[in-house]
Formats: structure tokens, C-alpha cells, sequence
């Protein structure tokens, strides 16, 4: 040891790495548990949500189709949390939370707004066409995910970066245009039933939001 310490500083010893890299995969190693976890509870969530649902009968109306895409993201949400914060901390824990509130806005702003905005068409003479509905989806699409980011950046503390709306955040939007296909344009459900990815899409932001550290 006087050798290593005197002649060559700088030396590490086989030990020293070895010791590092089994710090370094135990600091690892909880974090990718979590995730699966997340990823569990997230699926778990959506799943009990579906065989709930399955016990109601379903309405042909508006209002029923929103209450049960929100409830199933609702549990996906809260399900992901739920799982990836066993082991996490305090913080890890509340950020996990504002995750899932942002996440539950990106799904219910733009659909709220899509659904008022399909209802109105089908209530307004001049407005009942194909290219009203379309623009109409568009706008409540881009509107609700622009509010639900202000409102995310709004509730944030300080020492948190600003939010910026990504790609991966507009996913969650897919189910707006679920929700103008279904309300506004049914007949093509009949050939490609995209209505099925839903369950899948709420089960991704439940899980992302599970997995925010």
C-alpha cells in the first residue's frame, strides 16, 4: 500500500472498481425495478378497469364513451404510480404523482373539448358536415394539449424545468382522434377497429407516469 500511495497516487486498486461498479448497479437496479413495475401496474390498472366497465351496460350517448376512457385512464394512471413508487422516495414519489395529473389533463382537456366540439357540429345545421368535424377535432386537440401544459407548468415548483408538449406526450392524444372517429364517424370502425389500441395507449401513459424519477 505505501507503493500505490507514494510512487502512484493516482493508482486504483482492482478492488477499488470492483467495489464501484457493485455501488453502481445496487444505485441501478432499484430504479429499473420500478419501471417494471410501472409497467405492471400500469396493465393491471387498465385491466380492472375493462372487466368494471364490462359489468355496465353500454349507452350510445357522448357522455358514457368519455366516462369510460377516462376511467380507464384513470386506473392506468394510477395504477403505474401506485407500483413504481414502492421502493422510491419522497420526492421521487410526488413527481410521480404530477406526472400522472399532467397525464390525466393530456387525456381529458382535449377530449372534453373534441366532444364539445363534435356535439356542437351535430347540433348546428352549417356545421354538421365532414370538414366542420375535422377542423373542429383539430382545434380541441391542440387547445386542450396546449392548456393541459400551461396548467402543468402553472402547478410546477421553481427549481422544475418548464414542461414542453413532445411527441411522446401527443400519444396520449391519439385518443381524441379515437374519440372523432367513434362520434363523428362510426362507419369506419366498422373496417379498421382502432378503438382497440386505447386500452394499450392509456397502459404507455400510465406507465410513464410510474417511471418519472
Amino acid at each position: 500500500m505505501l507503493v500505490e500511495n507514494k510512487i502512484y497516487p493516482n493508482f486504483k486498486s482492482y478492488s477499488h472498481y470492483r467495489k464501484k461498479a457493485k455501488d453502481l448497479s445496487n444505485n441501478e437496479s432499484p430504479v429499473k425495478s420500478r419501471n417494471y413495475k410501472a409497467i405492471v401496474g400500469s396493465a393491471a390498472g387498465v385491466a380492472c378497469a375493462l372487466v368494471l366497465s364490462s359489468k355496465f351496460p353500454k349507452k350510445e350517448t357522448t357522455l358514457d364513451e368519455v366516462a369510460r376512457m377516462l376511467a380507464t385512464a384513470g386506473a392506468a394512471n394510477v395504477g403505474g404510480v401506485l407500483a413504481g413508487s414502492i421502493g422510491a422516495s419522497k420526492d421521487s414519489k410526488k413527481r410521480k404523482w404530477k406526472e400522472a395529473a399532467f397525464q390525466m389533463m393530456n387525456t381529458t382537456i382535449p377530449m372534453l373539448m373534441v366532444s364539445s366540439a363534435l356535439e356542437i357540429c351535430k347540433r348546428t345545421k352549417q356545421l354538421n358536415n365532414t370538414p366542420a368535424k375535422i377542423i373542429g377535432s383539430i382545434m380541441g386537440m391542440t387547445g386542450g394539449a396546449m392548456m393541459a401544459t400551461k396548467i402543468s407548468n402553472a402547478l410546477k415548483d421553481d427549481n422544475e424545468p418548464k414542461r414542453k408538449y413532445t411527441i411522446k406526450d401527443s400519444i396520449a392524444n391519439f385518443d381524441d382522434i379515437i374519440m372523432t372517429i367513434s362520434l363523428g364517424f362510426k362507419k369506419i370502425l366498422d373496417y379498421v377497429p382502432v378503438d382497440k389500441i386505447l386500452p394499450f395507449i392509456y397502459a404507455y401513459c400510465g406507465a410513464r407516469a410510474g417511471q418519472k424519477e
